[in-house]
């Protein structure tokens, strides 16, 4: 296990057939609490669909390109009020109502977080093991 300048933990992995077409950044790993209804809650909210890979449950970008996503058991419950080192953005489609989706996101066990990190134009959620994850509003609609 490496970390970058800030103490990020990553890893430097060998070749895998699984990270094959992925580029230079094979995965992005996120702690689960549930990999099976997280790989759901991720399916949903991304479109990505499910994908082989090294984790239990992994999604990739429908045009198969890019880094997967995989959800990996979490070695320990996240701590209350801890903020997440890394999250994911999502980005809104112009045709997306950003309120459907935050009752999307709360009706599969995820919720808003009303953080203090000041005024933006992205609202923030939980995923449903309470990983951090911002909600940019379409192109051209305030972002």
């Amino acid at each position: 296990m490496l970390a970058d300048p800030e103490g990020g933990a990553f890893c430097v992995m060998e070749e895998r057939e699984a990270y094959t077409g992925t580029g230079p950044i094979a995965a992005l790993p996120l702690d689960s609490a549930d990999p099976a209804r997280d790989a759901e809650f991720w399916g949903w909210l991304s479109d990505w669909t499910p994908a082989t890979g090294v984790a239990p449950r992994t999604l990739r970008h429908p045009s198969g390109r890019g880094p997967l996503l995989e959800l990996c058991p979490e070695p320990a419950p996240k701590r209350p009020g801890a903020k997440n080192p890394i999250h994911l953005d999502v980005r809104l489609e112009p045709d997306d109502d950003p309120d459907a989706v935050a009752a999307g996101i709360s009706a599969r066990g995820g919720e808003e977080f009303f953080s203090d990190w000041g005024e933006s134009p992205w609202r923030v959620f939980r995923d449903p093991s309470g990983n951090e994850l911002c909600v940019a509003p379409a192109v051209g609609a305030g972002a």
